[in-house]
């Protein structure tokens, strides 16, 4: 397994990475894990580090290339036969040389470059590379198959996903009680990375809207990011500082389960003209059903089928005042846990990880 993401950040990227390779280890397969951190320790999985920050590009490139090739070439030597890789033009030279070794290559696309040339020609590389490649939305598999040209039948979708057996259905009360909060308020939460693609304004201005109508509704912001600064200049200006809390980067996994279980409504957000083009595919959602919880979504493609279709949410456009009235009709737990009921079964359809691996796997071939 190639990625170039960096293991220190408690991110979605980082969750991708390591549930699937838990997944493939479940599978019996023998793993060898090249990225940027420290050692995730993952049982099964003998971890290569490479070194450099994103911005550190020279030494991230040749750090992570020299491990890829030290790797590739051992390996080989040893008969593995699977290379799996996250698309990122970092990688193109050591594919080349896992097609001449003999590897069976699969990629994982989760966004595609808009306007630069060269990363643009990299992509077409690396998709005539790959014997199959996982995009994580519809839309994206459309655009590698219509403006790249990569073959249909090298294209699988394949969310991102959830852990079901550690995300499950608990305690709220218990959850409240680990975490010190008041039991007999009402908890919105968000999970994630306070990144310029998500949509804070739409989720704050509608929660200032909540709090008129439920004095006892509480927002909780797990997470931290480069948009911080900005987040809370806007809860001032909104003044509902003492309605909203936020956590800062939460590192230990259970505590960010306790925060969602805790919640009577979970949100995701993002803005159009981030992700209208690709979509989105969060883990944060993936985690928020798996844990039983009710979710208020703006309407980007996919959300309608994931929540509305199958009744585990409500799918609003990007607009305060639709969101805000969303969540004042969920903050009944009675009638969000209906809805929770619903997201629990379609996680564990859906959204495991190890439904998605076992799906990634025919696309090594033979």
């Amino acid at each position: 397994m190639i990625c170039d993401v960096d293991l220190s950040r408690a991110d979605a990227t980082r969750v991708h990475t390591v549930e699937v390779a838990r997944g493939f280890v479940a599978e019996g397969l023998d793993v060898d894990l090249i990225c940027r951190g420290p050692d995730p320790h993952i049982p099964g999985v003998r971890y290569a580090r490479a070194f450099g920050t994103d911005h550190q590009r020279i030494r991230r490139v040749a750090s992570l290339n020299a491990q890829i090739v030290r790797v590739l070439i051992a390996q080989r030597l040893a008969t593995a036969r699977r290379l799996y890789a996250r698309a990122n033009w970092s990688i193109v030279l050591s594919l080349v040389l896992g097609r001449l070794l003999g590897y069976r290559v699969v990629l994982q696309a989760d966004g595609v470059p808009a306007v630069h040339y060269f990363y643009r020609a990299l992509l077409v590389i690396m998709g005539r590379l790959a014997h199959g490649i996982v995009a994580v939305t519809p839309q994206i598999k459309g655009i590698l198959i219509d403006e790249f040209r990569v073959p249909s039948q090298k294209v699988v979708v394949l969310p991102n996903g959830a852990d079901v057996d550690f995300f499950r259905p608990g305690s709220r009360s218990e959850s409240l009680q680990r975490l010190g909060l008041d039991a007999d308020l009402r908890y919105v939460v968000f999970c994630g990375h306070f990144a310029p693609w998500i949509d804070f304004d739409t989720m704050l201005e509608a929660f200032a809207l909540v709090v008129r109508e439920r004095p006892d509704a509480r927002l909780v912001l797990v997470g931290d990011g480069a948009e911080r600064g900005q987040i809370e200049h806007r809860v001032v200006e909104l003044g509902i500082q003492e309605e909203v809390i936020i956590t800062g980067y939460v590192h230990d996994r259970a505590t960010v389960r306790d925060f969602i279980t805790a919640s009577v409504v979970a949100l995701s957000a993002y803005r159009l003209k981030h992700r209208g083009r690709i979509s989105v595919s969060p883990v944060k959602v993936a985690e928020y059903l798996a844990a039983g919880r009710a979710v208020v979504a703006t309407d980007l493609p996919g959300a309608r089928e994931t929540l509305v279709e199958t009744g585990a949410g409500r799918v609003v456009p990007m607009d305060a005042r639709p969101m805000s009235d969303a969540i004042v009709e969920l903050l009944e737990p009675e009638r969000a846990d209906r809805l929770g009921t619903n997201g629990r079964r379609i996680a564990e359809e859906r959204f495991a990880w190890r439904v998605i691996v076992k799906r990634t796997l025919p696309l090594f071939g033979n």
